[in-house]
């Protein structure tokens, strides 16, 4: 169970930042045009919601 927790929180580790920072700068480098404060935002979001829902698997993992 604590391999699987810990591959868990390593997946929510390396996909905060890709999601966060590299998705807006993929999508203007593909000519699409750039978010908005408010899409920045809400992609943000997303990317701390990730690592805190894998967090929580971790910690249902270890615990049951």
């Amino acid at each position: 169970m604590y391999v699987l927790a810990v591959i868990l929180v390593a997946i929510g580790v390396t996909a905060a930042p890709v999601i966060g920072f590299f998705y807006p700068a993929w999508r203007e480098l593909k000519g699409k045009k750039p978010l908005t404060e408010w899409q920045q935002y809400g992609v943000s979001t997303l990317a701390i919601g990730v690592l805190l829902l894998m967090g929580i698997l971790a910690w249902l993992l270890i615990n049951s």
